[in-house]
């Protein structure tokens, strides 16, 4: 029959419908191929990604940083030499907190007792409130050299952060922004209150998504929002 079909056609002509017809052949095999109970199989749908509600659209100007000099802060300058030990280390201490926040406002400090023991070993509990929440760090004194009258007193001490923080919708907002906008077409965020305490190092259970467009094709990419000293943090979730 094949042959009939191929008379008064010359070999390479016959050899061009051949390629045609087994092309076609392909196609068609791909678009009803038949499943084991004989039905034709569907194509599969690429997985939908669900889209967080809150979408981020530009930088937050209120944001603050490490980086940030005092006065933009809203900090005093530093406590001169003559500052007490305490004076200055609560001074630390606001610096650190408004950096765990991110957006400025007036952080006030006290130590239990009214002030550091400077003694080797010593631990002192010193809290810091930033918009009515109370934040404990704790002030270990590791060891003292010097003083008296006539000699300079060296201690060496460090500062550790409290267990929970505040975590600021602004400030997760703004970070997602600085991170990501450059390489994704789209960010976006799950809806949070303006301020929370969290748990320092921990998942926090809210999440933000950015669509990336640095590799071959757009993709979503979802990640954890976590807090920590330095302020949110954001982990790609498996």
């Amino acid at each position: 029959m094949i042959r009939r079909y191929f008379e008064g056609l010359s070999r390479f002509e016959a050899a061009f419908v051949v390629a045609v017809a087994c092309l076609a052949a392909v196609g068609i095999g791909r678009v009803l191929w038949l499943s084991p109970d004989g039905g034709a199989t569907a194509p599969r749908p690429t997985a939908a990604v669900e889209k967080l509600p809150v979408v981020i659209r530009s930088a937050e100007p209120a944001l603050i940083d490490a980086a940030w000099e005092r006065s933009d802060m809203g900090l005093p300058p530093p406590p001169g030499s003559d500052a007490s030990f305490t004076e200055r280390v609560l001074d630390e201490i606001r610096e650190k907190t408004l950096v765990m926040a991110g957006i400025r406002a007036q952080v006030a400090t006290r130590c239990e007792g009214g002030q550091i023991t400077v003694k080797k070993g010593e631990w002192t509990l010193c809290t810091a409130t930033y918009r009515g929440v109370e934040l404990a760090w704790e002030v270990l004194v590791e060891d003292v050299t010097g003083g008296g009258a006539w000699t300079v007193q060296l201690i060496d001490y460090q500062v550790f952060p409290p267990d929970s923080g505040v975590l600021l919708a602004k400030t997760v907002h703004g970070r997602f922004w600085e991170q990501h906008h450059e390489n994704a077409k789209e960010l976006r965020c799950d809806r949070m209150p303006p301020l929370k305490r969290v748990a320092l190092g921990d998942d926090t259970g809210y999440r933000c998504q950015y669509l990336a467009v640095d590799g071959d094709a757009p993709r979503w990419v979802s990640t954890k929002v976590i807090l920590d000293e330095g302020g949110p943090v954001f982990r790609e979730t498996e």
